[in-house]
């Protein structure tokens, strides 16, 4: 969705966040977005096998018109997570490129607190949650949009984050576990050789 004299970026928005935020993620804001038009990138959708990860982050932090950043104290603890927070901040550090959701109540970095926060813990902020999102993705003419997407996920859906983990889609109904190796069927008594799961995200 370029504008004129904007570069024509491959994705809309690149949205950042831990695994433990990704059932919301999934069902509502990608959802949400993508409802609109809007080409959105996840890593753990839209990655590119075989490439190094760090490559897949810098690329989607790059080719991405603006990246939604969800600082949650899960994302705060995962260096790949705050990996993808210092790329997207990176791109364009004076602000623009960078939207930051503090998603749940978490102390952001000082250097992130440069740009203003949609901050989800807020009531206000909750109350005009897809009036505020989709002003800092500079969609234009997005008050009936966003009017829309409130009676569709009203409050930014946010009241999902603190239902049990059943109420939302389970992550491997949305990304399929990588099969299970069988197990060996050689007795105690012989050496079992088992090969490497490699590095995980």
């Amino acid at each position: 969705m370029a504008t004129g004299g904007e570069p024509d970026y491959r994705w809309d928005v690149f949205i950042s966040c831990h695994p433990n935020q990704l059932s919301y993620v999934l069902r509502v804001l990608t959802q949400a977005l993508e409802s609109i038009g809007l080409r959105v990138y996840l890593y753990e959708r839209d990655s590119e096998p075989g490439a190094p990860i760090a490559d897949n982050i810098f690329n989607a932090a790059t080719m991405s018109r603006k990246t939604i950043v969800c600082f949650t104290s899960d994302y705060l603890d995962s260096e790949w997570n705050l990996y993808e927070a210092m790329a997207a901040h990176g791109v364009k550090p004076s602000g623009g490129r960078m939207v930051p959701l503090q998603l749940l109540s978490c102390e952001i970095p000082q250097k992130y607190q440069l740009v203003c926060q949609l901050d989800c813990t807020d009531r206000l902020h909750r109350m005009y949650f897809w009036r505020k999102l989709l002003g800092a993705l500079g969609i234009p003419d997005s008050s009936d949009i966003a009017t829309q997407l409130n009676i569709d996920y009203p409050g930014g859906g946010l009241d999902m984050l603190s239902k049990a983990i059943p109420d939302l889609i389970p992550v491997h109904d949305v990304i399929p576990d990588p099969p299970r190796r069988s197990e060996p069927t050689e007795s105690r008594e012989q050496p079992q050789q088992r090969g490497n799961n490699g590095t995980h995200r």
